[in-house]
C-alpha cells in the first residue's frame, strides 16, 4: 500500500518535505516512522530525529487526526493515507 507523507519544520530536510512510502497491509505508525527512519540513517527506533514520535513534541496526524486521539503508534494506516508529521515551531 502507498502512504503519502508530508514533513514540516526542522525534519523536512532531513526526512523530505513530501513522499510516497510503500508499507505491507496492516503496517502502522510505528512501521512507517521506523521505515522513515532507516531510509534517513536515523538509527533510534521510535524516534525521528530528536523527537520521540510517541512524545509530546512530534504532532503526527494520520488524514487530519492526531495519532493522540488514535491507537496512538498502533494506529493502523490504509492504502493512501495522508500523514503529515509537525515538529514544534518556534517563531518571534
Amino acid at each position: 500500500m502507498k502512504i503519502n507523507v508530508r514533513v514540516f519544520g526542522d525534519l523536512a530536510p532531513i526526512l523530505g518535505r513530501k513522499q510516497t512510502v510503500e508499507l505491507n497491509e496492516g503496517s502502522t505508525i510505528l512501521s512507517l516512522t521506523n521505515k522513515l527512519a532507516e531510509k534517513t540513517g536515523l538509527k533510534r527506533q521510535g524516534y525521528l530525529g530528536n523527537y520521540k514520535v510517541d512524545g509530546d513534541e512530534l504532532a503526527v496526524l494520520v488524514n487530519g487526526r492526531n495519532i493522540r486521539l488514535l491507537n496512538r503508534l498502533d494506529t493502523i494506516l490504509h492504502d493512501m493515507d495522508e500523514v503529515v508529521i509537525l515538529p514544534p515551531a518556534a517563531g518571534g
